[in-house]
């Protein structure tokens, strides 16, 4: 959701052969709320929304994109260093892939966090 990885997410997007071949549902803090409470309304609606593009689409892989600096977790003050900021990503990414492809059949999910530098870059790849 976040206007700052529109250009870095499209070109990565581009590279991976699937830009105009995907479904895009991009919702703020989203992969945090189904960590921490599968069952509340943001994780259900979410979970919908997968669960008709694999219905509509028969998608087969998830991409569960994530960055840094997320101002669902606070930003990069939040955390003591970018390591912890990451791990904490990578721990909530990880929970909700379980869920997903435990409550959505026939979906691989993926993991892609995508680190904002202070300096503007932006590294995207898959964990």
């Amino acid at each position: 959701m976040d206007f700052r990885l529109t250009k870095a997410i499209n070109n990565w997007m581009e590279e991976k052969n699937i830009m105009n071949d995907c479904d895009i549902i991009s919702i703020a803090g989203v992969v945090k709320e189904i960590a921490l409470n599968k069952d509340s309304e943001a994780a259900k609606f979410i979970l919908s929304q997968i669960e008709l593009s694999k219905k509509l689409h028969d998608i087969q892989t998830l991409y569960l994109i994530h960055h840094t600096d997320c101002g669902a977790y606070g930003g990069h003050s939040a955390f003591d260093d970018l390591e912890e900021e990451k791990n904490k990503h990578i721990k909530d990414m990880n929970a909700a892939k379980v869920i997903i492809e435990e409550n959505i059949d026939g979906v691989q999910v993926k993991l892609v966090l995508a680190d904002m530098k202070d300096d503007g870059v932006i590294d995207i790849g898959e964990i």
